[in-house]
């Protein structure tokens, strides 16, 4: 039985993908959703060899994420780095081509590369966390920047917008300490 092979490339709202099998490529593009991510998956046999492949977007990742933890495929998470060096100088780029970009690295290196292994609920708290607190510093630091620019933004920056942004950096402060 050949193996099938799964590219996908994932953004906020959709997942193109391309699936590889018995040399013939077909794309579909579907919701970023469980209910579609799970329709979507249901339609392969279970005795399949399947392999899939996504480049690790941070959080647009999680929904799909949640759902493979209930089946039984081969997942591999690839670093869009060594994707992208793989693939040397290439024309072109849209969601579709990138999705069977994936699918074709996925098929030359998949013995080369690490599976994909569930994080536990300790470990994604710890991440969502993380980026809730980083998300927050960058909002901080750029009040910051506007509230101390003595030439430029104070002179011409409305005292009660000074207030509320001197409030707002330390409710961020306190959020950013209670992380």
């Amino acid at each position: 039985m050949e193996k099938i092979i799964i590219g996908i490339d994932v953004s906020k709202l959709t997942l193109d993908i391309c699936i590889q099998e018995n040399g013939v490529n077909r794309f579909d593009n579907i919701p970023n959703t469980e209910k579609a991510i799970k329709v979507f998956f249901k339609q392969f046999d279970i005795k399949q060899e399947i392999l899939i492949g996504m480049e690790n977007t941070g959080r647009f990742n999680a929904i799909l994420y949640s759902v493979l933890v209930h089946f039984s495929f081969t997942v591999y998470v690839i670093n869009p780095l060594h994707l992208k060096r793989s693939m040397g100088l290439v024309r072109g780029k849209n969601d579709k081509i990138d999705s069977e970009r994936i699918a074709q690295f996925l098929l030359k290196n998949y013995m080369d590369l690490q599976l994909w292994k569930p994080n536990s609920k300790v470990i994604e708290k710890i991440k969502l966390l993380n980026a809730e607190r980083k998300h927050r510093v960058k909002i901080r630091a750029g009040l910051l920047a506007q509230t101390q620019d003595d030439q430029f933004l104070k002179p011409t920056m409305d005292k009660a917008v000074l207030r509320l942004n001197t409030k707002l950096i330390d409710i961020l402060t306190k959020q950013i300490n209670e992380i």
